[in-house]
């Protein structure tokens, strides 16, 4: 399960606006938002966990997801917003929107409930139990809120709000910064509000632009398909270390797609299957090489080729070098940074 950039920007930009130590927390965890294209990137959903845990431990605010909603941006979810406006009412909007919640995450699931009780909007997150995704639940659950009032010209309004996670703050800060009663424990977490709101006209209502939005939400999700299905086949190879055998047939087979069809939605990508083995191939000698001592001998085996001249030839072809000035130049750029590193703190 991955979760779209966008998030994390919209938590990126939180951050900022509340005044937190951005850089000690993009230092604790290994990069720098600042340089990634965050609406590139689709992140797997675990990694949410370490990345709440340094906040909260930098920051040592154990409810820092609620603190911050009130700094985060309304998130502009483009394609999905553009539905919500060219469709006719906002009851519709949402439920064509939500078919694309893929787009968004692959770990969060939304639905609108309507029943004898009244109108809801669930949000339904992954499976995975850390606590530290009591956060997302909440950032989740505000910015919904937030994207409906900023879709209906701030005429949604919450009636009540349940969490599935527990209370840590007073109920006072809950109820003041969703804007309404809030409640925990739930099975999910449900945003209440008028079943009125389903009727709302949208005065941007365009049966011609619905089309084209619609259009190019469907082009999006292929595309998203697509990515999905090239790193599927990036995890069967790093399943099998000895990757001579691993052809196409074999793939597919464990994939459970036809061959001819595995060929022809790999081509609909831009690569192929070919492409795709030399890439895992090139990466995997890579770190091999520069991160272990592994003999070179057995990174030939490792790395799937039968003799040792054909991998020096691939590998050179690759990257210019031959295997051993790769590992030489890494070391030598290692023990550069160490010395640097040295020479810094005296």
């Amino acid at each position: 399960m991955r979760d779209s950039g966008q998030l994390l920007q919209v938590v990126h930009q939180g951050m900022v606006k509340a005044g937190l130590d951005v850089a000690a927390i993009y230092q604790r965890l290994g990069y720098d938002a600042e340089k990634l294209a965050l609406r590139e990137l689709r992140t797997p959903h675990q990694q949410q966990v370490f990345f709440w845990s340094t906040i909260e431990s930098v920051t040592k605010d154990p409810e820092i997801g609620l603190h911050l909603c009130p700094h985060l941006p309304i998130f502009r979810g483009e394609v999905l917003e553009y539905l919500m406006f060219s469709s006719r009412t906002f009851g519709e909007g949402l439920n064509r929107s939500l078919k694309y919640l893929r787009l968004i995450s692959d770990a969060i699931n939304v639905r609108l409930d309507q029943d004898a009780r009244g109108v809801r909007v669930a949000v339904v997150g992954t499976a995975m139990d850390a606590p530290q995704l009591r956060h997302t639940e909440i950032c989740v659950v505000y910015e919904l809120m937030r994207f409906a009032g900023a879709v209906t010209e701030h005429r949604f309004r919450p009636q009540r709000v349940l969490l599935r996670c527990s209370q840590r703050a007073p109920q006072a800060e809950y109820d003041k910064i969703f804007g309404c009663s809030v409640e925990f424990g739930g099975r999910e977490s449900e945003i209440w509000f008028d079943p009125a709101m389903l009727d709302y006209r949208s005065p941007h209502s365009d049966p011609d632009l619905l089309l084209l939005h619609e259009g190019l939400a469907e082009k999006r999700l292929l595309k998203l398909k697509r990515e999905d299905l090239v790193e599927r086949i990036r995890g069967v190879f790093a399943q099998r270390l000895e990757l001579e055998n691993c052809d196409l047939e074999d793939v597919a087979k464990e994939l459970d797609i036809p061959p001819r069809r595995l060929r022809f939605e790999l081509a609909r990508a831009g690569t192929s299957f070919s492409q795709i083995l030399a890439d895992f191939r090139f990466h995997l000698a890579k770190r091999l090489l520069a991160k272990t001592d592994e003999a070179i001998e057995n990174i030939v085996y490792l790395t799937g080729f039968s003799e040792p001249s054909t991998f020096y030839r691939a590998f050179k072809r690759w990257s210019g070098q031959t295997p051993v000035q790769y590992r030489e130049s890494r070391r030598a750029r290692r023990a550069g940074a160490a010395a640097q590193t040295v020479a810094d703190s005296k």
